[in-house]
């Protein structure tokens, strides 16, 4: 009866949301309810301690001589939040992932494995349960055995053409042999807000600000004393409008809540694991109707079954069905324009409404927030992705003891498409005169009309990945020596809608594992693999790698060691390639017409366009190449602390370069060649240690991961300069550029005794600069190298619990060293084009009186090429350190539990994004600059039950 009633609450919540959701859920419901299959064998040992993800398959973690690291998936669900990337900031060493702004839904951070490698694309391979996905971000963590990052060549030569950056590797959950059916209920409700949202500046304080950049650009000032003492005594809400947008668009905090149930068991004959998710995730979007208008909401159905059924003896069949339903609902103007429309608009620009009611604007400013969200309708898009997958192992013992061979069809469909409901709306303008009387009167002039909703739809996008694999695996064990083998082939086809050209992708590849005496271990990989973006005859390529791993603990120098309980070494070198960055069929010459290259012919000189050559074709055009080294240890001690590190070192070749940067223009190209000349050096380490404490009721933990990566680039085929510092070519890939600046000018006549400034004329309170080459000149010849890369070289993170009688308190920390970001864009440009001002800004501008401890330029109402050109004012170390989560929680006796037909029961609550140290000093957030949808910070409750 509880179940049911469990179940059936999580039915009622998921039976509010559209219908494609109910019926997916209703389906899957009564299938779980209906399931009469104790089913299903896995095909590995998936026992945390002993097996470790490689690709295409499992190794014992003895047997591992690769760089490999993971997490699981309940380690990942303790951080509430609706994009599985996101979860994994932290949490795996060697991996960098950056949040971008982005609403619900759409906020897919970047990811990079072991920092940057090439100049071009550093994205990783993301491969989920065998197939190739552009996106890990919608999968539910309830769904994941684990997450494996892939780092060296041990572990990527496999991957072929496609491995080079790395393979962030997501296996599923499978069914584990129990006596009954198992069923757990996961729960969570949260709020969440913004971590910071910027200080702009108020009517009063921006009109008189403003006076003052016009002064300082020598014009007359345009606010009257009239006008300022309105804004200063808020006299009229019409007349002297101070809005804040912010305030009248958002609302304190809005609602995000996840929900899952899993159904899981089997025999030695079948097993079976079904999940079934939803999240929701609601926008900071006030006053909307989810009819006519609409606050951003999103909306995420995750299902997964995986069931392993042993026909025979010898015969395994495992298939799999999984996807996502996503649904999003949000207003139809693009979030970034948005945002920048709520931080930028002067407060005094208009008021929110006429005192009629109507909505106001101007031609010069038509996108009033309030009116956008509310009186432009809505938008919505509606994706579905499924995954199937089915896998036959027949075992071969009637010909040699240990041998396999098996087949697998894999397929991923996305579809997605729109439904919009959008129309315009008429605005008023307000127009202030000023009276015989000298008093300021205001009255409205309509702009536009108010017309109905109109529904769009189409523009439908899907593309399909269908994948064959087949092969054969061997594994013998005779006395001291053990001997494991795999050779498959597989085929990728990628077909994306309004591509009449597929995406091709074949690898032959083998794996071989030597063992001796269980500690001495030897692996050898080689893979032959192709892709069709390349001419052919030289579409295929060799990537091989060979590993060692030595385990010395079972030595007998440390055998009878008590504080010894585990320790490999291991090693390893070879190759992998990267395809990204290469546009389709360089190796074609394409040709096209162009007004600018044509004649006139005829008697009536009718003019003819001219068919020009286009970029220039490179049929030798090939992927780049990674050779990459690398040394481990794994290590535990005293049964209480392990420990993991590596170090490596990566030479990149065969990196596409522009060639333009050093062809004539006299060669007459349009645009330049696109050759493999690049070459980049990354070099890195990373450490992970853990420490388990205490014993009996108390238990406690601390541990950390650090990531260290640097890279040099060493060939970069740029423009030829006039200086040396400023080439590009042995510094970092993201190294900033630019000029130094020095403080701010003085007077007149510390600007007529400085080196001329070229890019605008200067007045006291501008930026001044270095003359690096001392020709008496300020230009972009004096550009160097500021600051530092525009990713962290540093990443790490800090975690640590203590567990008393069922209670338990866990916090995580999480940050980045050795990065810098650079100023540039709106917030940071205050009153240019009216932009309100931001309050580091407005506190710290230079004056005549503030010239010794200003902060920030004269302000201006001009362009001003000379302050916003690229220097050390605008680039600034961007290292943080976040308090990433915190749960407190409380697991009630089983003794309690059981009485009540539970297994388990654990109620908690969490915090995530809570508090942030940054080196800014600037109230924005440091990895968005607060620009576009801000970075959240949520409180949660949780339930958590098994059956």
């Amino acid at each position: 009866m509880i179940i049911t009633d469990l179940l059936k609450g999580v039915k009622k919540i998921l039976m509010k949301q559209n219908v494609t959701l109910r019926l997916l859920s209703l389906l899957l419901f009564q299938s779980v309810f209906t399931m009469e299959i104790n089913a299903q064998a896995g095909q590995y040992d998936t026992h945390p301690d002993s097996t470790v993800r490689v690709a295409y398959g499992a190794q014992h973690k003895d047997q591992v001589t690769a760089a490999i690291s993971s997490i699981s998936g309940s380690e990942i669900r303790k951080i509430q939040t609706a994009t599985l990337t996101n979860a994994l900031t932290g949490k795996l060493p060697g991996v960098t992932i950056t949040d971008v702004p982005g609403a619900p839904g759409f906020d897919e951070p970047s990811i990079m494995i072991r920092g940057y490698h090439t100049m071009v694309n550093n994205a990783p391979l993301l491969i989920v349960d065998g197939i190739q996905v552009n996106n890990i971000s919608f999968l539910s963590p309830d769904e994941i055995e684990s997450v494996s990052v892939l780092k060296d060549a041990a572990a990527l030569a496999l991957y072929g053409v496609r491995g080079g950056n790395g393979v962030l590797l997501v296996t599923t959950r499978r069914g584990q042999i129990s006596k009954k059916n198992n069923i757990q209920l996961n729960l969570r409700y949260g709020r969440q807000s913004p971590t910071i949202l910027p200080k702009m500046a108020g009517s009063y304080d921006f009109a008189r600000l403003y006076n003052e950049a016009l002064a300082n650009d020598g014009l007359p000032p345009l606010y009257t004393n009239e006008q300022l003492e309105g804004y200063k005594q808020k006299k009229d809400p019409y007349l002297y409008p101070d809005v804040n947008w912010m305030d009248e668009v958002l609302r304190n905090n809005s609602p995000i809540q996840d929900y899952s149930v899993t159904f899981d068991g089997g025999n030695e004959t079948a097993k079976y694991f079904v999940m079934l998710g939803f999240v929701n995730n609601q926008g900071l979007y006030a006053h909307t109707d989810q009819e006519s208008n609409s606050n951003i909401n999103y909306n995420q159905l995750n299902f997964r079954a995986n069931l392993d059924i042993n026909l025979t003896k010898s015969l395994l069949v495992q298939a799999g069905l999984g996807g996502n339903i996503q649904d999003r609902k949000f207003p139809p103007v693009a979030t970034a324009t948005y945002w920048q429309n709520m931080l930028t608009y002067a407060p005094n620009l208009y008021s929110v409404r006429t005192p009629d009611g109507e909505i106001t604007g101007t031609a010069a400013y038509p996108g009033n927030p309030i009116g956008d969200l509310l009186e432009k309708g809505y938008q919505s898009r509606h994706d579905r992705n499924v995954q199937m997958n089915i896998r036959a192992t027949q075992k071969l013992d009637f010909i040699t003891k240990g041998l396999k061979i098996y087949g697998a069809l894999l397929f991923d469909n996305l579809l997605q498409n729109r439904y919009d409901k959008t129309r315009n709306y008429a605005y008023f303008e307000p127009i202030v005169t000023r009276g015989i009387n000298g008093q300021d009167s205001l009255y409205y002039i309509q702009r536009g009309l108010s017309t109905d909703l109109t529904v769009v739809t189409g523009g439908d996008y899907e593309n399909n990945r269908l994948i064959m694999q087949g092969g054969f695996e061997y594994g013998k064990k005779s006395g001291d020596h053990s001997f494991n083998a795999m050779m498959f082939f597989q085929q990728d086809r990628y077909i994306v809608l309004g591509n009449q050209s597929p995406f091709a992708m074949q690898n032959l590849a083998t794996r071989i594992n030597y063992g001796l005496k269980d500690k001495y271990f030897v692996e050898g990989v080689l893979s032959y693999s192709g892709i069709e973006n390349y001419a052919p005859g030289k579409r295929f390529g060799f990537f091989p790698a060979i590993s060692a791993g030595w385990l010395l603990h079972k030595e007998k120098f440390l055998q009878d060691n008590k504080w010894v309980n585990y320790l490999k070494l291991r090693a390893s070198a070879g190759i992998a390639g990267n395809d990204k960055g290469a546009s389709r069929f360089n190796y074609n010459q394409y040709w096209g017409v162009a007004s600018s290259q044509g004649a006139y012919f005829g008697t009536g000189q009718t003019w003819y366009n001219g068919l020009v050559q286009l970029a220039r074709s490179n049929p030798d055009i090939t992927w780049e190449r990674a050779k990459i080294f690398n040394f481990g240890i794994d290590a535990n001690f005293f049964d209480r602390l392990s420990f993991n590190a590596d170090v490596f070192a990566e030479n990149r070749t065969h990196i596409l370069v522009d060639m333009s940067n050093v062809i004539s223009a006299i060669a007459g190209y349009t645009s330049g060649q696109m050759v493999n000349k690049g070459k980049v050096a990354n070099y890195g380490t990373e450490i992970v240690a853990n420490y388990n404490g205490g014993g009996g009721d108390f238990r406690y933990n601390i541990g950390g991961l650090f990531s260290y990566t640097y890279n040099k680039i060493k060939e970069s085929w740029e423009a030829p300069k006039k200086e040396a510092y400023s080439y590009r070519q042995g510094h970092p890939v993201g190294q900033y550029f630019g000029l130094e600046a020095i403080g701010f000018f003085r007077d007149e006549s510390d600007i007529i005794s400085s080196p001329v400034h070229t890019f605008s004329v200067v007045r006291p309170g501008d930026l001044k600069y270095k003359d690096q080459n001392n020709d008496g000149i300020i230009d972009i010849n004096d550009q160097i190298p500021i600051g530092k890369q525009n990713y962290p070289r540093i990443n790490y993170g800090i975690n640590a619990g203590v567990f008393y009688k069922g209670v338990n308190l866990d916090v995580f920390f999480e940050g980045v060293g050795l990065k810098s970001v650079y100023l540039n864009g709106y917030l940071f440009r205050p009153l240019l084009n009216n932009n309100n001002i931001l309050d580091w800004a407005m506190e710290g501008r230079w004056t005549p009186e503030t010239h010794a401890t200003a902060t920030f330029p004269r302000l201006t109402t001009q362009a001003n090429a000379n302050n916003y050109q690229p220097s050390t004012f605008w680039v600034r170390d961007a290292n943080y350190l976040r308090l990433r989560n915190i749960e407190l929680g409380y697991t009630f006796p089983t003794k309690m539990v059981k009485k009540a037909g539970m297994d388990n029961l654990k109620i908690y609550v969490s915090g995530y994004n809570l508090i942030t140290w940054d080196d800014l000093a600037i109230n924005v957030d440091p990895i968005t600059l607060s620009m576009g949808y801000p970075t959240l910070k949520s409180y949660a409750v949780g339930l958590s039950v098994k059956f």
